[in-house]
């Protein structure tokens, strides 16, 4: 069980968030669009806000959430805004497309919920060029490995994709800077999704507190 506020905006959408929320027993605050995060509610788990809100309202929210480490799941009816919405946030966050189910909704949940849970101790063994989640051995490829011990260099900083490529493998020549986005997916699914976060319009940052 934990405590989700949700930012008001069509009060139908709000009412059914609440309502399956409640029922697989989570604590629901809600909000006034564009209002502030009620005291009782400084730090909450997750956020749930729909993507219809201005950005001169959103803009202080998500300032306040990413210095808390809270998620953030939007709410949007227009699919075309998924993949901005997923890297508008540089904390976690996940997108829901209206009309939803039940499930979707709670499947999303339980996942943005975990991401809170602390994060597995990350080293690497340099003799072996492998990385080490808790102690246990994570087989990387020599690109892998590269790519990670620039972003452990500079931990929770946002590098470019530009800089990455530079230091990481030593290009000269910008090119194509979507193998660094290749790259850091197959990392993501080795070290955890929560590991390495997207900033909108830079490239990425490692987290490591």
């Amino acid at each position: 069980m934990a405590t989700i506020l949700i930012f008001d905006y069509d009060p139908l959408t709000t009412y059914k968030l609440k309502d399956c929320l409640q029922r697989a027993n989570h604590r629901v605050t809600v909000c006034r669009a564009g209002g502030r995060m009620p005291a009782e509610s400084r730090t909450p788990p997750l956020v749930i806000l729909d993507a219809r809100m201005k950005w001169t309202a959103c803009r202080p929210l998500f300032e306040q959430f990413q210095r808390q480490g809270c998620p953030v799941l939007f709410i949007t009816r227009d699919r075309s805004m998924v993949g901005h919405l997923r890297t508008l946030y540089t904390g976690s966050s996940d997108v829901l497309t209206l009309p939803f189910s039940h499930k979707t909704l709670l499947s999303k949940v339980t996942e943005l919920l975990d991401t809170r849970r602390e994060l597995r101790e990350l080293a690497v063994d340099e003799k072996e060029r492998v990385a080490m989640l808790d102690g246990q051995r994570v087989e990387l490829t020599a690109q892998e490995y590269a790519l990670l011990l620039v972003l452990m260099e500079h931990p929770d900083t946002a590098l470019s994709r530009e800089h990455l490529l530079r230091q990481a493998w030593g290009y000269q020549s910008m090119g194509d800077t979507r193998t660094v986005d290749v790259h850091v997916q197959r990392l993501r699914k080795k070290l955890g999704g929560e590991r390495i976060e997207t900033v909108y319009k830079c490239g990425y940052r490692l987290k490591m507190a």
